[in-house]
């Protein structure tokens, strides 16, 4: 029987404001991984000035938790919904609100279910798995300088200062109609770790150094050092993480991408 911990933290960073990211977990009253629906956890980096960007990642992780729990049928079913659902919602909001025009925001849904997880996606946020042995990217940005990094255009190193590193060609709630990345099943394994973070993580700390504070420390502590060594080398946008520790019998991987 597999059991999970979970922790996560957000910071508004050294530079801005205000804080545009959002996360949550649903339901937030119980681990249980029986159930129909299993655990819920949500990441989203709002975009599009400041109000704007703070409404949409708070109607993002919000929409995605009301709709995923009320829909019928499978989780997959349930995460399409819970996406269409909140990029109408952030949109139309935008229609009443002009002087929100083109806002949006990244997003992460994850969801685990007895011995699967299964994940939505779009834009630069990420979903990482993390073993003793490996650190392993689940997600692929939807950003201009990924898109060139992997056609060849560019070196990885080389996009970390593209001046153009923060352009998304993907997003939630900008349009009416939008695309994403759909992970259908993930066959859990033993004792392992879903790390999901927004930008404001990833441009300041390496993978490997996000395995080796994850495997080194408790869940918050872990959360708490990210944030605190992203802050350290700048701390230019805001900082997000959520850590979700699965304990259970071994069991291999198995990733099928699908699209919608």
């Amino acid at each position: 029987m597999k059991s999970i911990l979970f922790a996560g933290k957000s910071d508004v960073g050294m530079v801005r404001t205000e804080n545009q990211d959002a996360f949550a977990k649903f339901p937030d009253d119980d681990l249980d991984l029986s159930g129909p629906k299993g655990q819920l956890f949500v990441v989203a980096d709002g975009m599009g000035g400041h109000a704007g960007g703070r409404e949409a990642s708070r109607l993002a992780v919000e929409t995605i938790g009301e709709s995923y729990f009320a829909s019928n049928g499978s989780i997959v079913a349930g995460l399409k919904k819970a996406f269409t659902d909140a990029n109408r919602a952030i949109y139309e909001y935008s229609l009443h609100h002009p002087q929100f025009h083109g806002m949006g925001t990244t997003c992460i849904a994850l969801v685990l279910q007895k011995g699967t997880a299964y994940a939505a996606h779009v834009g630069d946020s990420r979903l990482y798995r993390i073993t003793s042995k490996r650190i392993e990217q689940l997600t692929h940005d939807h950003s201009k300088v990924a898109e060139m990094v992997r056609r060849g255009l560019i070196t990885a190193d080389e996009s970390k200062i593209h001046p153009e590193r923060s352009m998304l060609y993907r997003a939630m709630g900008v349009r009416a109609d939008f695309d994403y990345d759909l992970i259908n099943s993930i066959e859990l394994g033993g004792d392992e770790y879903f790390l999901m973070c927004t930008d404001g993580l990833t441009s300041y700390v390496e993978d490997e150094e996000l395995k080796e504070i994850v495997l080194s420390n408790s869940l918050q502590k872990s959360c708490d050092k990210l944030v605190d060594l992203a802050k350290q080398r700048g701390g230019h946008d805001n900082i997000t993480v959520q850590i979700i520790q699965v304990k259970g019998s071994d069991s291999f991987l198995k990733t099928v991408f699908g699209s919608r």
